[in-house]
């Protein structure tokens, strides 16, 4: 896109994608409002909706760049925004991998060894699998993320988890 002197290029697929998640958005903001004003209805909806449709006026700016004179010259095939790139490298594929399965253990134990242990031990372990080494760091950031997750769940769902420490 040509405005003035300048070129812009267009980033169209993030430009789409977080369109529709704001249509999405107002959608289902204005189907709630719909069935019912009332604070218990919307305590969380419209705080949420509000925020992201903040973030996307923020990020709506970022799909748009300025192009130098260079890159205008380049071929096409170097400046497709839409060509993906799988993570071919054994090492990454095998941490994809280990993510998932940690994952389906985790859904697989919330029942069995209880919550707070079930997401504690997938923080730590989600950080080692993505490399993190610093024995201090995981636990301290995995303890964390699951007190935020249990006490924030239990303020905001009414459903009993079970729990062995928290």
């Amino acid at each position: 896109m040509r405005i003035g002197r300048q070129t812009y290029a267009i980033d169209y697929g993030h430009l789409a994608l977080i369109t529709v998640i704001a249509a999405a958005v107002i959608w289902y903001l204005f189907d709630a409002r719909s069935v019912s004003l009332s604070v218990n209805n919307l305590l969380l909806v419209q705080p949420i909706a509000i925020f992201a449709l903040a973030m996307y006026l923020f990020i709506l700016p970022q799909c748009f760049h300025k192009v130098d004179a260079r890159e205008v010259a380049k071929s096409p095939a170097q400046k497709d925004p839409l060509h993906v790139t799988i993570p071919s490298e054994r090492s990454d594929i095998m941490r994809m991998l280990a993510l998932g399965i940690s994952l389906g253990l985790m859904v697989f134990l919330l029942d069995v060894i209880g919550f707070d242990i079930a997401i504690f031990l997938f923080a730590a372990a989600a950080m080692a699998i993505c490399g993190e080494r610093r024995p201090f760091h995981l636990l301290v950031f995995s303890l964390g993320v699951t007190l935020v997750t249990i006490y924030g769940f239990r303020a905001l769902i009414s459903y009993p988890m079970h729990t062995t420490l928290l």
